[in-house]
């Protein structure tokens, strides 16, 4: 059994695709980010639109292209 080397953690740039917000953020991946309960939110949004208990949530989506 090989051991597979970790996913790099990098900053990498995001937008809410709600409002369009920019915020850079610490992951291993590419794509969409989700945020969890009141941790990770857009700060632009209005509270009922990225508080779940308030059936919002904030999607981000990198503007970062996945290197090849």
């Amino acid at each position: 059994m090989t051991a597979t080397k970790p996913a790099k953690v990098s900053l990498k740039r995001y937008a809410c695709k709600r409002c369009k917000h920019e915020a850079k953020q610490e992951t291993n991946h590419y794509g969409e980010t989700y945020s969890w309960g009141r941790y990770n939110t857009c700060p632009n949004c209005p509270p009922w639109a990225k508080y779940a208990e308030f059936g919002g949530s904030t999607v981000w989506e990198c503007l970062e292209k996945e290197p090849e």
